[in-house]
């Protein structure tokens, strides 16, 4: 019985997937012409297409590069998400369930970000926090890091989060910001140690080097892990399209790039293919995580 519930509620949402489809773009001649107008501003919520890249530089080089495009929302605006194609904790073509986030057991994410902000004192000089991340594509979603913007009242960058994912279902954050709690500048780097696993190649040691640029026509992130004073691995998201979150916008995300998060979990295992088969060293997962946060202010205060 459950599978036949799923299959009707697949069935429903092509149904009103390709109604809309026909109703609104039979008659364009490409996807460019019926995209939507630029953001001119963080005050909507956001689809945003970007370039990431990966770098591995020991023990042996490999290299990949791949389009994909993101959600950015203010959180204290979630429910503005819901639409035909969207939904916020229920099933649909593309979806975002707060378990995703924060604590993982479906409580609000933005009381969970909150209070961490209040514990590190940055409370006062948060005005909005901004999620990147992918939505769920039907039903699934995998996020290797989804990024957590904090901003004050002029748009400027007091913290952010990075929220990383492995594929054992575990998760860990890095935090960082001043300790004077001032803005962030867009040349700035923070230091965090490393202290979670990740990938089955690298051991749970080195630091991570963090760097980002949050401005609406160019939403940049660079993570460099370093081990002993060498770069092995650099990985950079680079927006390179930004679009309001619309019906419209949605539907052409979905043509320009269908299956998203099937193909980011899909091209991850791939990589990792290609790894093994160049006789890198394989690591297995210590399945410890000491705490849930790590700050770049841990390295300051030993």
């Amino acid at each position: 019985m459950a599978v036949i519930k799923i299959f009707k509620n697949f069935i429903n949402l092509l149904i009103k997937f390709l109604k809309f489809f026909f109703n609104n773009f039979f008659l364009a001649k490409n996807i460019n012409k019926i995209s939507a107008p630029k953001v001119k501003n963080f005050n909507s919520l956001m689809l945003i297409y970007a370039n990431v890249m990966h770098v591995r530089t020991m023990p042996k080089i490999n290299k990949f590069f791949y389009k994909v495009f993101y959600i950015c929302f203010d959180i204290s605006k979630i429910n503005k998400l819901s639409c035909k194609f969207f939904s916020v904790n229920r099933f649909n073509i593309f979806s975002f369930y707060e378990k995703d986030h924060g604590k993982r057991d479906g409580s609000s994410i933005e009381i969970w970000i909150r209070k961490l902000l209040y514990e590190k004192n940055l409370d006062d000089y948060v005005k909005k926090i901004f999620l990147f991340t992918h939505p769920r594509c039907l039903g699934y979603v995998f996020n290797p890091v989804s990024f957590w913007f904090c901003i004050d009242d002029e748009n400027n960058l007091r913290a952010i989060l990075f929220e990383v994912n492995n594929t054992f279902a575990q998760s860990h954050s890095y935090l960082v910001y001043n300790e004077d709690k001032s803005i962030i500048n867009s040349n700035q780097w923070f230091e965090c140690n490393k202290n979670f696993y990740v990938s089955p190649f690298f051991e749970i040691t080195g630091k991570y080097k963090f760097r980002v640029n949050f401005v609406v026509d160019k939403i940049a992130v660079w993570i460099d892990y370093v081990i002993e004073g060498k770069k092995n691995l650099l990985t950079n998201v680079i927006s390179y399209k930004v679009k309001p979150f619309t019906e419209s916008s949605l539907l052409s995300a979905f043509l320009q790039i269908p299956f998203l998060t099937f193909k980011v979990i899909f091209l991850i295992h791939w990589q990792a293919l290609k790894l093994f088969f160049k006789r890198n060293k394989y690591v297995a997962n210590p399945n410890k995580i000491p705490k849930n946060i790590t700050t770049n202010n841990d390295l300051i205060s030993k």
